[in-house]
């Protein structure tokens, strides 16, 4: 395997389609204004929350917020309030793994079970978790769980926009995922193009434009 570490966000966006990440990393990522304003609200969970501090706040993060984006940030406030939340002890602690050759910074941990969890900027599923997601809590686990010198079975995914915090145990088929997404984002390190999935999420992906929904391969639009 490529000796250069595979971070867990990427092995995540795999989950869905390696595609987009082939072409993620020949451009910049930019940060999205709903993840700044989530991430933002997720340091003041377990605590009081000021709505004006923490907008201010946002505001100084990213200057060049759009004005309008108050009111997503105003509904993600009311949904979060609504529920009670564990006060972290440490937050954005980036993590490797030697054995497995991953990386990646994980947003809130905690000093009992479940010991970690990973913030997101979209709405929950009706039930579970998302696919994308399942990867993200093995992945920082194993990071994890190789500093600790303890294993952790599982850990919480925080759904801002929904104001919903939910725990989720690794299964079996996780780690096997795990192991298939990571042979094929090393080969994409090492230069080749990856097959696109049968079920890739094309209708929702940005890279539309650029990727032909019909073909399997991306050889086959050049």
């Amino acid at each position: 395997m490529n000796s250069q570490l595979i971070p867990v966000s990427e092995l995540a966006s795999a989950a869905g389609c390696p595609v987009r990440v082939f072409f993620n990393r020949s451009n910049p990522w930019v940060e999205p204004s709903s993840y700044t304003i989530c991430k933002q609200i997720s340091y003041h969970l377990g605590s009081r929350i000021e709505r004006d501090e923490i907008w201010q706040e946002i505001c100084r993060v990213a200057p060049g917020i759009d004005p309008s984006y108050k009111s997503y940030y105003d509904t993600c406030i009311d949904h979060c309030c609504n529920k009670e939340w564990r006060a972290a002890s440490e937050y954005d602690l980036f993590v490797t793994s030697d054995r497995f050759g991953i990386c990646g910074t994980v947003d809130r941990i905690y000093t009992e079970a479940p010991y970690f969890s990973v913030t997101r900027s979209v709405k929950p599923p009706v039930q579970g978790i998302y696919p994308g997601d399942r990867i993200r809590v093995l992945g920082y686990a194993l990071c994890l769980s190789e500093l600790l010198g303890m294993e952790l079975r599982g850990a919480s995914i925080d759904y801002i926009p929904g104001g919903i915090s939910r725990y989720y145990e690794i299964q079996p088929r996780d780690m096997r995922k795990f192991y298939s997404i990571r042979k094929v984002l090393a080969n994409i390190y090492a230069g080749s193009v990856p097959k696109k999935p049968l079920h890739a999420p094309c209708g929702t992906c940005y890279y539309q434009g650029r990727c032909d929904p019909g073909p399997t391969r991306l050889s086959d639009l050049f």
